[in-house]
């Protein structure tokens, strides 16, 4: 995840003016309480490496994102997840037309009713370094791009949806010159964990984050080895000090008070 939208926030990515701004930001700090901490795997793939593709119980096929996409994908009277969900895909959209995030996004749809099941960005190098910093992401190089914000659908959950996107927009990323790629997923969040290794991704690092007293300070660590992966994921004290991936331009560890914006998530 880069920046998470705000209410009201701009197409060129800004976060708006005056009480607008003030009122998103309070609300924001409130929302992270005292403490937190938030681990997520890393995945990597060679893509130059073929893999046996993920088949899905229902057939599918990838295309590009249609605005008529969201009303499907997120349909009114959705839980509070999905609501956020479309709100950041909503601004993904701004962010990527004014320039801001160098992202495509694509849609899995089920043939043979065309309905979306399925959404999901690939990002290409060149974004900034305050959406680097505040999302803890890496910098990536000429060839290589990041699967970002997976969602699928209620009623398309347990199908084999996201490891059968996974796959193809991989096979879209070889098409345009990559030859890696990288995803962070929550190591608690089992689905996609096995939807990622199932598209031929493998554990390569451990980041966690860490905030205290509502985000006023906030710290980012990267460890080489993720060791096991799902909810129990932690490092070992061997890797502690470590940094992650070999060339991705992040410390190990990051006071987030220098490292990133104000407002960032």
């Amino acid at each position: 995840m880069t920046f998470k939208p705000y209410p009201h926030a701009r197409g060129d990515g800004s976060l708006g003016d005056g009480l607008a701004m003030l009122r998103a930001r309070v609300a924001r700090r409130i929302a992270l309480g005292p403490y937190s901490r938030r681990v997520s795997i890393g995945f990597g793939r060679n893509l130059s490496v073929a893999i046996e593709p993920p088949v899905a119980k229902i057939p599918v096929r990838l295309r590009d994102f249609r605005p008529d996409d969201l009303a499907a994908l997120f349909p009114s009277g959705g839980d509070e997840a999905a609501k956020r969900e479309r709100d950041d895909v909503e601004w993904r959209l701004r962010a990527a037309a004014h320039g801001v995030l160098p992202s495509r996004c694509y849609v899995l749809e089920e043939v043979r009713s065309g309905r979306p099941c399925h959404v999901q960005w690939l990002t290409d190098p060149g974004y900034g370094d305050a959406v680097r910093r505040s999302g803890a992401l890496p910098v990536l190089a000429a060839d290589e791009a990041m699967l970002e914000n997976a969602f699928t659908p209620k009623g398309f959950r347990g199908l084999g949806a996201m490891a059968a996107a996974v796959y193809l927009i991989a096979e879209r990323a070889r098409s345009l010159g990559k030859g890696h790629l990288v995803a962070f997923v929550d190591a608690d969040n089992a689905a996609s964990l096995k939807a990622v290794e199932r598209a031929g991704f493998r554990p390569c690092s451990i980041r966690t984050r860490r905030q205290f007293a509502f985000g006023t300070f906030r710290t980012v660590r990267f460890e080489p080895r993720a060791g096991a992966v799902g909810r129990g994921a932690r490092a070992t004290p061997r890797d502690e000090g470590y940094g992650a991936h070999p060339g991705d331009g992040i410390q190990s560890e990051v006071d987030a008070r220098e490292a990133e914006p104000p407002d960032a998530d």
